[in-house]
């Protein structure tokens, strides 16, 4: 049972959080500046995909990467026409990430595209949303930052992406996804969503991982049924400790 007082932080945090001025500082100002729904999706998987560590780095990584993108006509016209093959020439990206993997992450973002018109198509309407996380797993199988098919990690970055698609009438999220609700999605588990959930008393695992991801979106379900994963705005904005 979610005492009074930590509903109303949690609501009041979801309510200021998720709202224009969070889109600058979050790796979600990048599928921001398109209107075209491909290029909406092709920069947010690469955006999520590249979201760790240092926040100032990554983001001016992302930064980097989406004006050599641009410059052959957006992040979908950068992946179909394998323009990658052409433009990265530095052996480091960011942290654990080569050229080589961002190359192997385009390339299979190609191969998917090639053959249906949008992730989505991965998921299927009704289905446990974890068979389409695996299904999507499975096709980037060995690239360097996508967690191995059926993986117990809390997949915080794939989660995150997932809230960008699917989450409508978000001022943040995008909602362009229709095979997946809302209500399937689990709340992205970070170390500071995991950190701020544990001291609310929203979780009593050990661990930041997949189990742990959705303890808190079932407790994040008690406020918000239909959509436990504006729980990531609250656990991310909660003063409460």
């Amino acid at each position: 049972m979610l005492a009074d007082n930590i509903i109303t932080e949690l609501k009041r945090a979801a309510d200021e959080f998720e709202c224009p001025e969070f889109i600058c500082g979050d790796p979600v100002r990048l599928p921001h500046r398109y209107s075209e729904r491909h290029d909406i999706e092709t920069s947010a998987f690469i955006s999520a995909w590249m979201a760790y560590g240092s926040r100032k780095v990554f983001l001016s990584v992302l930064d980097r990467l989406h004006k050599m993108m641009d410059e052959s006509g957006g992040p979908y016209r950068y992946v179909i026409s394998r323009a990658w093959r052409e433009t990265g020439t530095e052996e480091c990206l960011y942290r654990f990430y080569k050229w080589k993997d961002f190359g192997l992450l385009c390339e299979r973002l190609a191969g998917i595209y090639s053959r249906m018109d949008s992730l989505e198509e991965l998921f299927v309407t009704g289905e446990p949303l974890q068979y389409g996380v695996q299904r999507l797993c499975r096709e980037f199988d060995g690239v360097n930052g996508i967690p191995v098919p059926g993986s117990t990690s809390a997949n915080k970055r794939l989660y995150m992406f997932l809230r960008w698609m699917v989450r409508k009438g978000s001022e943040v999220d995008f909602g362009i996804w229709n095979r997946v609700t809302p209500a399937q999605l689990l709340v992205p588990v970070d170390t500071h969503v995991y950190a701020t959930a544990k001291a609310l008393g929203l979780t009593s695992r050990s661990s930041a991982d997949l189990k742990t991801s959705i303890e808190i979106t079932g407790q994040m379900a008690k406020i918000w049924p239909d959509d436990p994963a504006r729980g990531d705005f609250a656990l991310y904005g909660s003063q409460v400790m």
